[in-house]
């Protein structure tokens, strides 16, 4: 099985590696280099198939939380307003 699993994502590690994607589990909303991935599954973790994986560029997720931040800085600042 988890040979099965490890031979389905070569293909997405090639494609990876190449265009400078990183993987994203849109179930659990994590994101892993094509590296830190490999570093993770040779200790038995997240053996999960192509199926529950997508390539991405990372700086979507940078762009979401580039968001993020903005949103919790409006957030401060309408707080400290609220206890002036």
């Amino acid at each position: 099985m988890k040979d099965e699993i490890l031979e389905s994502l070569v293909p997405l590690f090639e494609d990876a590696k190449t265009k400078n994607l990183w993987f994203y589990c849109s179930y659990q909303g994590l994101w892993f280099s094509p590296e830190e991935l490999k570093q993770y599954q040779e200790e038995g973790r997240f053996m999960w198939g192509a199926v529950n994986w997508q390539i991405r560029s990372p700086l979507d997720r940078l762009s979401e939380l580039e968001k993020q931040k903005k949103n919790i800085e409006e957030q401060i600042t309408t707080f400290k307003k609220r206890m002036e």
